[in-house]
């Protein structure tokens, strides 16, 4: 499984067929990744693994040091 990270307020790329074409802010990430699994507060019980391809988490919440910030996260593959 891959994901993409992207700010609250924008949106990724897409094809002409709907496919994510953009790799978000720091590239395709899996499930091990520490963004996904350590730093990210949900706002409900989805989590990425719960997510077909095309679907969205939308309003996580990730704090790392003393960044803040809010995401949505994308399952692409």
């Amino acid at each position: 499984m891959k994901f993409i990270i992207y700010e609250q307020n924008s949106h990724p790329l897409v094809a002409d067929n709907g496919n994510i074409i953009s790799d978000g802010i720091i590239g395709r990430v899996t499930l091990n990744n520490v963004y996904l699994t350590a730093y990210a507060m949900y706002p409900n019980k989805q989590r990425p693994k719960d997510l077909e391809i095309g679907e969205c988490i939308t309003g996580v919440r990730y704090s790392l040091s003393d960044e803040t910030g809010m995401y949505n996260i994308y399952r692409v593959s």
